[in-house]
C-alpha cells in the first residue's frame, strides 16, 4: 500500500483543488422579502432538482453562470444538459439576462433556487433585485408574495437511476426536434405586410397604447431605446395612435432631496425620455407617463428621525410617504414640475391613486392607521393625491395632458372624488367595468380588462356623468388588442365585440380612448376597426374585412370574425379568473400528479389550483365555458384555411398565415385550459382511466401546439411578464405527460 500513497495524495490533492476552484461565494440576500418554510413544487418527471435547473435555464443562461451556480465545471453542466438530449453548445441570447427577460428567468428558478443563487444566475444585487420586485409591475405578487424554500443547489454526480432516467427524456426530445425556429424577441419578424387603404392619422381625440416589446420596470436607462423602435412607431401612427405611455417611477426621474428619494443615473433617464418624446415626435405621437406616487418604500431604508417623520403607515415590507403632511405634497408636486419642465414636450401623465402597488395612506384603504389621515375623509385624501400631481405637471408644462383614473374607486366615493378634482383634468374610466353579464348560467359583473364583455357599463356611464356635470373631460380606458382573458398570443380576432364596445363608446360620445393596459400594444387590425367604428357611424366590418384582405378573401374572414367572438363570447369571466387562471402559461401548465398545495398568483403561478381558476363557476360548466371559446377558434381557424386555398395575393396570404397560427394557437391554449381542470379533477377523484384520456388529449394538443410557437416569436410573451414560456417549456410538458403516461 505504501508505494501508492503518492498517488493518492494526489488524486486527494486535486479533488481539493477541483472544489476550491468551483466553491462559490453567494451574495448575501438576507432582507428579501417573502421567504416561508414552505418547500418549492418539485419536477418529478426529471432526475433531480440539478437536471431540473439545468433544462430550464438551458440556453438562456450562459453555462459558466449555471456551473458557477452548482460550484462545478462547465463540462458537468454540459454533461447533465447532453444527457437529456439538450444541444450540447446552445447559442444564448444575452436578452435573456437583460432587462427584456429577467423576470421569464426569476419565474422559473423561484421553486429551484434560493435567492442567494438567484441573484448570481441575474446578476443583480440586491438592491436591484429588490427593486424589481417592489416596482416591476407587481412582480412580487405576481410571484405569490411568498419565496418558497429552497436549499443551496449544488452539482451532485448523477447515479444510474438518474442516467436512465435522463436518457429516456432524451429520446422524446430527440423524436420531437424544431424545425425552422424563429428567435425569440424577434416580434416584428412575422407581422402581416398589410394596411388599411384609409389612412386613420389625424383623428380628434387621444388614441393612447402602450409599446407591446416595451421595458416595463425601468424603460429610461435603455439609451438605444429598444421598447420603442421606429418600426413600431411607424405602425401605430398609420393605425392612427397618436400617444404611447411609459411607466415611470418618481423617484427615478429626481435627484435625492432632503429625506426625500432620488436615484443618481435620473439625469440620464431624463435625457432618455427627452430622445424618446423626439422620436416619437416624427411620427406625430406623444409620450405620456403612468403615474403610481408617491411610491411606498421598504421600512428599512427610513433610517433616520427625519425620514420616519413623514410615515403615514406600514404595511407588510412597507411604508407610505403620508400626502396629509404638506412636505410630502410639495416634494410631489415639486417633482413632477422638474421632469416636465427638464421634457418640455413630454404630453402628460395618466395617474393611478389605488392600485396593488402602496402608495398613499388611502390607497388600500387602510387610512385609519395612518394618524394624519385617520382624520380626513376618504375622497379627499385622493382628490389631494391627484391634484397635487396635476398641480405639479402643469406648472411644468400648462399644454399637459391630466388623465385621473378611477380605478379601484369604490361606488361611495367615486362622486365625491371627481368633485373634488381640478378642473383642468380628464376622468378615465374603465369602460366595461361593473356590466352585467351571464356566462353558462351563472350570472356576475365585470371588474375589468375584458374584451367578451362589450361596454360601457353602468360604473363608467355615471362617473362620465359625474364628470361632466362637475366640469371635467371624459376619457374611456378600454382593452382592444389582448387581455388578461388570455395574454400569451398578441392580438384576440373578436371582432364583432370589439367593433359594438367601440360603436356603443362613439353614442356616448367619447372620444380621448386609452386602448391599452401593459397588454394589449401589438400593432394589429383591431386598432383600426375599434377606431373607425368610434369615429364613423357608417363604417362596418363587412367594409374593413374587403378593405385589409379584398373582395374574396374579405367575406371568408368576415365570417371567421363572427365565429372567433361567437365563441368569446362564452368565456367564462370572473377577475379571480383573469389573474389566477392557466390561460397565460397555457400548454405549458403541468400537470401535478399529487396537489403541489400552493394557491395561484396574479398571472404569474396557476399551478393546479382549479378552485381559484373557475371561482363562481361550478366545475363542469368552467370547463364546458372554456371548451366553448375553444370551438369558436377551431370553426374560425376552418375558415381561414379556405381563405388561403383560394387567395393568390402573395400579401394576403401572408396576413391569413399569421392569422391562421393565432387562431389554431388560442384553439390550443384553450383545450389545454380544459384538459388542466379536467385532469385535476380527475386526479382528486383517483379516476385512473380519466387521467389516462386527458394526458393522451394534452399531448396531442401540445405537439400541435409547439410549431406553431416555434414560427411565431409573439407566442407567450407579454411585456410586464416577459415570456410566460419558451419552446423549452412546451417540451418539458410532454416530459412530464409522458412521465405521468407511464
Amino acid at each position: 500500500m505504501k508505494k501508492h500513497w503518492p498517488i493518492l495524495l494526489l488524486a486527494l490533492l486535486a479533488t481539493m483543488s477541483c472544489s476550491r476552484v468551483y466553491t462559490t461565494s453567494f451574495p448575501p440576500a438576507d432582507k428579501l422579502p417573502g421567504r416561508v418554510e414552505q418547500e418549492g413544487v418539485k419536477a418529478a418527471h426529471f432526475p433531480s432538482r440539478m437536471h431540473t435547473f439545468v433544462w430550464r435555464n438551458w440556453g438562456l443562461v450562459p453555462a459558466s453562470r449555471l456551473a458557477k451556480i452548482l460550484s462545478t465545471s462547465e463540462k458537468n453542466v454540459r454533461r447533465v444538459a447532453v444527457s437529456m438530449g439538450l444541444e450540447a453548445h446552445p447559442k444564448v441570447d444575452p436578452a435573456w439576462t437583460s432587462s427584456k427577460g429577467y423576470i421569464t428567468l426569476l419565474r422559473r428558478n423561484w421553486h429551484i433556487l434560493p435567492y442567494e443563487q438567484i441573484l448570481t444566475l441575474l446578476d443583480m444585487t440586491q438592491e436591484e433585485l429588490e427593486w424589481c420586485l417592489y416596482e416591476d409591475d407587481f412582480l412580487f405578487v405576481k410571484l405569490g408574495r411568498k419565496k418558497p424554500k429552497c436549499e443551496q443547489l449544488v452539482f451532485q454526480e448523477p447515479t444510474d437511476e438518474m442516467n436512465r432516467r435522463a436518457a429516456e427524456i432524451a429520446t422524446l426530445v430527440r423524436a420531437n426536434k424544431p424545425g425552422k425556429v424563429t428567435p425569440r424577441f424577434d416580434f416584428y419578424a412575422k407581422m402581416p405586410a398589410l394596411q388599411p387603404t384609409k389612412s386613420m392619422q389625424g383623428q380628434d381625440g387621444l388614441r393612447m397604447v402602450f409599446s407591446y416589446n416595451a421595458v416595463y420596470g425601468d424603460p429610461l436607462m435603455d439609451e438605444k431605446q429598444s421598447s420603442y423602435p421606429d418600426e413600431l412607431l411607424s405602425r401605430l401612427s398609420a393605425m392612427g395612435i397618436n400617444a404611447v405611455w411609459v411607466h415611470s417611477v418618481l423617484r427615478m426621474l429626481v435627484a435625492p432631496e432632503g429625506p426625500f428619494p432620488g436615484d443618481e443615473n435620473y439625469e440620464k433617464r431624463l435625457k432618455n425620455l427627452n430622445t424618446l418624446v423626439k422620436r416619437a415626435e416624427k411620427y406625430g405621437i406623444k409620450v405620456m407617463m403612468y403615474v403610481n406616487e408617491p411610491r411606498a418604500m421598504p421600512k428599512n431604508w427610513f433610517d433616520s428621525e427625519e425620514k420616519e417623520s413623514l410615515v403615514g403607515l406600514a404595511e407588510g415590507e412597507l411604508k407610505t410617504f403620508c400626502t396629509s403632511d404638506p412636505r410630502v405634497r410639495n416634494w410631489l408636486s415639486g417633482s413632477f414640475e422638474k421632469v416636465f419642465k427638464a421634457v418640455p414636450g413630454l404630453g402628460g401623465v395618466f395617474i393611478i391613486s389605488m392600485s396593488e402597488n402602496l402608495t398613499n395612506c388611502a390607497s388600500h384603504f387602510h387610512q385609519n392607521s395612518c394618524p394624519r389621515c385617520a382624520q380626513r375623509p376618504h375622497d379627499e385624501l385622493l382628490a389631494e393625491v391627484n391634484n397635487t400631481i396635476t398641480e405639479g405637471v402643469l406648472r411644468g408644462n400648462p399644454k399637459a395632458k391630466v388623465l385621473v383614473w378611477d380605478w379601484g374607486w369604490q361606488d361611495d366615493y367615486a362622486e365625491q372624488i371627481i368633485n373634488r378634482l381640478d378642473k383642468r383634468c380628464t376622468l378615465l374610466s374603465v369602460s366595461e367595468w361593473s356590466l352585467p353579464i351571464e356566462r353558462g348560467g351563472i350570472a356576475s359583473k365585470v371588474g375589468e380588462y375584458s374584451i367578451s364583455s362589450v361596454g360601457p357599463g353602468p360604473r363608467a356611464i355615471k362617473h362620465w356623468q359625474f364628470a361632466k356635470a362637475a366640469g371635467l373631460q371624459t376619457a374611456a380606458k378600454v382593452m382592444v388588442n389582448s387581455t388578461w382573458e388570455v395574454s400569451c398570443i398578441p392580438v384576440i380576432p373578436a371582432m364583432e365585440l370589439i367593433a359594438s364596445h367601440a360603436r356603443n363608446l362613439g353614442n356616448e360620445g367619447v372620444k380621448d380612448v386609452v386602448m391599452t393596459w401593459s397588454v394589449g400594444g401589438y400593432p394589429s387590425i383591431n386598432f383600426t376597426v375599434f377606431q373607425r367604428m368610434l369615429t364613423d357611424p357608417s363604417a362596418s366590418l363587412d367594409d374593413i374585412a374587403k378593405d385589409f384582405y379584398g373582395e374574396q378573401s374579405g367575406r371568408i374572414v368576415r365570417q371567421a370574425w363572427k365565429e372567433f367572438s361567437d365563441g368569446f363570447k362564452e368565456y367564462p369571466y370572473h377577475v379571480n379568473t383573469l389573474y389566477s387562471g392557466p390561460q397565460h402559461v397555457g400548454p405549458a401548465n403541468l400537470f401535478y400528479p399529487e396537489r403541489t398545495g400552493w394557491t395561484a398568483t396574479m398571472v404569474g403561478f396557476p399551478f393546479d389550483d382549479l378552485k381559484s381558476w373557475r371561482r363562481i363557476y361550478p366545475d363542469d360548466i368552467y370547463i364546458s365555458q372554456i371548451r366553448k371559446v375553444a370551438d369558436g377558434f377551431a370553426r374560425g381557424a376552418r375558415l381561414l384555411e379556405s381563405a388561403m386555398a383560394g387567395e393568390t395575393d402573395s400579401s394576403i396570404r401572408q396576413t391569413l398565415e399569421t392569422d391562421l397560427r393565432r387562431a389554431e394557437g388560442f384553439k390550443c391554449v384553450f383545450r389545454s385550459i380544459a384538459n388542466q381542470a379536467t385532469f385535476v379533477l380527475c386526479r382528486d377523484k383517483e379516476d385512473a382511466e380519466g387521467m389516462k384520456e386527458t394526458i393522451d388529449s394534452e399531448i396531442r394538443n401540445v405537439q400541435e401546439f409547439i410549431p406553431l410557437c416555434d414560427e411565431d416569436p409573439t407566442f407567450g410573451y407579454e411585456s410586464s411578464n416577459h415570456y410566460f414560456f419558451v419552446r423549452q417549456d412546451l417540451m418539458e410538458k410532454l416530459v412530464n405527460l409522458e412521465y405521468l403516461r407511464k
